[in-house]
């Protein structure tokens, strides 16, 4: 097994590693409301919802943007989501895939769960204790 691939030390499940309560706005936020979550550099996306459901994540606005438009005009076409019943090696694959290192967790009717979060490293969840394992490390 080559260092570059995820080894993880337990098989904990996405519904174990995400943060439950992801802060969010609601999907018909403006420009303007999502800007000022986005000037907290420890923010990396604003997932827009509206109760459960997922509308949309926002990682970044342009400069020139109307500050009274809907901010989910600006939102991720793609963004990375995952199921909550994935394993860990697929959580890191989703969260490492992102340029946030961020990925979104959906229900199958596209409710929004949680949020995977992966630290600058790559080698722990944010708020999880599960830790990446040294490469041929037994898990």
């Amino acid at each position: 097994m080559s260092s570059a691939e995820p080894v993880w030390t337990d098989r904990r499940v996405v519904a174990d590693l995400m943060l439950r309560n992801p802060k969010t706005l609601p999907g018909d936020a403006s420009v303007a409301d999502v800007r000022a979550v986005l000037t907290n550099p420890r923010v990396q996306l604003v997932l827009l919802a509206d109760g459960q459901r997922f509308r949309g994540a926002v990682t970044g606005l342009p400069g020139d943007a109307d500050p009274a438009a809907p901010a989910l005009d600006f939102a991720e076409r793609s963004p990375i989501t995952i199921g909550p019943t994935e394993s860990a090696d697929a959580a890191f694959a989703a969260a490492a895939a992102s340029p946030h290192r961020r990925g979104i967790v959906l229900d199958d009717r596209g409710n929004l769960l949680g949020l995977l979060c992966l630290n600058e490293t790559l080698t722990r969840f944010c708020g999880a204790t599960v830790k990446r394992a040294e490469a041929g490390s037994q898990g």
